[in-house]
């Protein structure tokens, strides 16, 4: 979890809410990365990168990267995009790989499903791009496809994964930045949560290495 991790000043001792950010970066990943490679490790993930929900609400803030706003900008509160390119580099000169997080299930919005503002969202800024509101029943397969994970605090509209349209939106944004930041793999949250064959079509426009989330209590 990136915010986690390491911060820029290099401090392990600063104050932090939990439920806030804490001041992990891209710059203080590759400040570690002589720490993490001498480990054994071949590759590092990364919490998602894009810009996510920018407010502390009831549950929290977006430290951990699953609230998207507006996918076509980074989380600046990780750094910037060229501090991302860097983080690429320092991998790929040592010889190591780069899997960024990504969530293609849903967006997230500080306030009730029934009150969501959807201009708030770039690129599926409208309501026909989303599931209508209904809160997820994890034992019920249909539901999890087309109601909403998250709660009535922060809301995390459904996108309408099965359309092509919204297909076609992913597939767009996720060769762009695969390219603009030279990912070599995939981590896709909430598989289980999303239409099957969308999978496929994303993981095809990505064209990399891609493994999928699917979180279920029941080990057998």
């Amino acid at each position: 979890m990136t915010d986690r991790f390491a911060r820029t000043d290099g401090s392990t001792t600063a104050s932090c809410d939990l439920g806030e950010y804490c001041g992990g970066t891209w710059k203080g990943l590759i400040n570690k990365l002589d720490y993490i490679q001498n480990m054994g490790f071949t590759a590092v993930w990364i919490s998602p990168v894009v810009k996510n929900l920018d407010a502390l609400t009831a549950d929290g803030s977006s430290y951990h990267g699953y609230w998207a706003q507006d996918i076509y900008e980074v989380n600046t509160n990780f750094g910037s995009a060229a501090d991302l390119v860097s983080l690429s580099d320092a991998l790929h000169k040592r010889g190591m790989y780069l899997m960024v997080d990504i969530v293609t299930n849903h967006m997230g919005y500080a306030g009730c499903g029934d009150c969501v503002d959807y201009s708030t969202f770039n690129p599926f800024d409208k309501k026909s791009y989303y599931h209508p509101f209904c809160l997820i029943d994890y034992n019920n397969h249909t539901s999890m496809e087309l109601c909403w994970e998250g709660d009535n605090t922060v809301s995390l509209p459904d996108l309408r994964t099965e359309d092509t349209t919204v297909q076609d939106m992913w597939a767009t944004w996720i060769k762009q930045l695969v390219a603009n930041y030279t990912i070599d793999g995939l981590r896709i949250d909430s598989t289980a949560e999303v239409d099957k064959a969308s999978l496929k079509a994303f993981e095809s426009a990505a064209d990399i290495y891609a493994i999928g989330e699917v979180f279920n209590n029941n080990a057998d």
